[in-house]
Order: C-alpha cells, then structure tokens, then sequence
C-alpha cells in the first residue's frame, strides 16, 4: 500500500514538513578523490548513524543552521576544488547542493541535492577534498 493512501483508499494529505529522506539514485562514485573505492575503518558506521538520526529530522529541521556539529549547509562550488559541481544530468541543474558532516572533526562530509523531502546523496566525500 502506497504511504499516502489509507486502508480505504483514500488519499491522506501529507504532513506540511515531512521528515528528512534519503536517496542513493543519483550517487557518483566516479571520482575517487570524492568519492573513495574503500572507506577507513569506522565510516560506514558512523554515516548510518548519521543518516538515521537525520532521518528524524523535518525538512525545515535540515535547512535551518544546526551548529558546528552537523555543518549542514548549501554549496558554494566556487570556493571549492569542484568549481562545476556535480556532473549530474542538466534536469538537476537547478537544485542547490547541498552538504553535511557526519562527526565534528572525522570522516568528511556528504554532498547531495535537497529535492523536497529527500536528500540524495551524490558524493561520501570522507578525506574533506571536495574543499582545499
């Protein structure tokens, strides 16, 4: 049964600040720098803890400044090593990059695109090269 449909039938109306989903749909391991083949020991832990703690967040949640521990913000590609971005299809063009960490000092950040409810993740950029 679709989520948005009760046992019924009908249609319920989404809640007006749904909470944070997840997407690997767009992920780009095509840049190794990024993107690393293998991951150091902890990580994966540590991003599936992420993922479900934010997971519990709303969208406006996400958006709003979080603090230092979560340095959840847009992406400036200018100030990065990445001056063009994502090379994601032109469709995707438009939304704005986002990122997050995923400690307050280990295992880099996550680069993705809001698009309403879902943060798809784009690049696990563990060793920060995103940045200089």
């Amino acid at each position: 049964q679709h989520p948005s449909a009760s046992a019924s039938g009908i249609k319920k109306t989404p809640p007006p600040n749904p909470n944070l989903r997840f997407s690997f749909q767009l992920f780009d391991a095509s840049d190794g720098e990024v993107c690393p083949a293998v991951f150091v020991e902890g990580y994966v832990q540590t991003l599936m803890e992420r993922l479900k703690a934010l997971s519990g967040w709303t969208v406006n949640d996400f958006c709003g400044p979080k603090g230092k521990g979560i340095r959840n913000h847009p992406i400036d590609w200018s100030g990065t090593k990445r001056p063009n971005g994502f090379a994601l299809p032109e469709q995707f063009k438009s939304y704005t990059p986002f990122q997050f960490s995923l400690s307050a000092n280990k295992y880099g950040r996550v680069h993705g695109l809001l698009i309403d409810d879902t943060f798809h993740i784009v690049w696990l950029d563990q060793d920060h090269a995103v940045y200089s």
